[in-house]
């Protein structure tokens, strides 16, 4: 079943990128390709964009370059790709942090998602896990939540970036579990969260499945909950929020791949003999099944309407809604002065 799924996502791909017709199709990729992640290396994006990245490189006989750009909570690169040349040389790995919830965090973003992309395939559907380092006194969900209201203030949370996913879901976490952690932004590095949170400078970090697995199993770190509706495959042993007696904090995280520019040109004949070189590669798909997250791929006519219905509720909301994963963590955005900002443009330096 993965092999097929694995297969659609190189069909979406193939069928998509060709950007010239005729014989200049034919020979594409002529060069290397770049494949740029709006985040630091080790995440559950990077590790996603490479595996994919290897897949493609050995069907299309040309290299294709992760290039990670971390920053502001994933604009930088976001912003760089949305301003590359729409040759169809340059694939972008997109999540809603970016996308759908940058735009109503701030009053502007360097780019305008609906002009300067164009989607190509779902890729995945990953969850988030809560992270507690080993030496804080709380081996649940409820003895941290317990903890926290004993301690309003004092205990705090690691990010990658204001208005990242991790941000949005411990955010999330606190106005569910109604307590008051304070936020400890780090520049992009779930590696570097991981290991503040390991040396005890922060108390806890909501962060993709796939970056916290080895270090669950390596007993580095405890895993609480997963913010799924149901276990993954990966960390069996972990409860889901509601599990662990916190319904509510149940969120996914989208990966899809875009193209800069309104819409990519394609060529089915072109594509074809790239069609007829690929083949499953097991090896390939045990990293993504093991991170319990889940491969997706789909049709951009498929999601393309839901993503513009998600961006358009969130336009008609106040910017202090933005948390968006659930209604009641929009009191807490309010309350963030980081969201509140003067100007409401999007920090490069989050």
């Amino acid at each position: 079943m993965r092999a097929v799924r694995v297969r659609a996502v190189i069909v979406a791909l193939t069928l998509a990128l060709a950007p010239l017709e005729g014989a200049a199709a034919q020979d594409f990729p002529s060069r290397p390709v770049r494949f740029v992640v709006p985040y630091a290396a080790g995440g559950s994006g990077d590790l996603l964009a490479r595996l994919l990245g290897n897949k493609l490189a050995s069907i299309w006989g040309q290299q294709v370059v992760v290039d990670n750009r971390p920053g502001a909570g994933g604009l930088i690169g976001t912003e760089f790709a949305a301003h590359s040349e729409p040759d169809g040389y340059t694939l972008y790995l997109a999540t809603d942090g970016p996308l759908t919830i940058a735009a109503t965090l701030y009053k502007r973003v360097p780019y305008d998602w609906k002009r300067d992309f164009a989607p190509v395939s779902m890729l995945a559907m990953g969850y988030q896990v809560l992270l507690v380092g080993r030496s804080l006194p709380a081996r649940n969900v409820q003895e941290l939540v317990a903890l926290a209201r004993q301690k309003p203030g004092e205990l705090n949370y690691a990010s990658i970036g204001i208005g990242s996913a991790p941000h949005l879901a411990a955010e999330l976490f606190k106005s569910v579990a109604k307590v008051d952690i304070t936020h400890v932004p780090y520049r992009g590095s779930s590696a570097q969260a991981i290991a503040a949170l390991i040396a005890g400078d922060v108390s806890m970090f909501l962060v993709g499945t796939s970056t916290a697995v080895p270090y669950i199993q390596s007993g580095a770190v405890q895993g609480l909950a997963v913010t799924s509706s149901h276990r993954v495959q990966g960390l069996p042993e972990v409860p889901t929020f509601a599990e662990a007696g916190l319904p509510g904090v149940d969120v996914s995280i989208w990966f899809a791949v875009l193209v800069p520019g309104a819409r990519p040109r394609q060529s089915s004949a072109s594509s074809a003999p790239t069609l007829r070189k690929w083949s499953p590669i097991p090896s390939s798909r045990t990293p993504w099944q093991c991170a319990a997250s889940r491969l997706k791929p789909a049709r951009p006519s498929s999601w393309r309407s839901s993503w513009t219905r998600t961006t358009s509720s969130f336009a008609t909301s106040s910017a202090s809604s933005a948390c968006r994963w659930n209604d009641a963590a929009a009191g807490r955005c309010a309350q963030m002065p980081e969201l509140r900002g003067g100007a409401g443009d999007a920090e490069r330096g989050a």
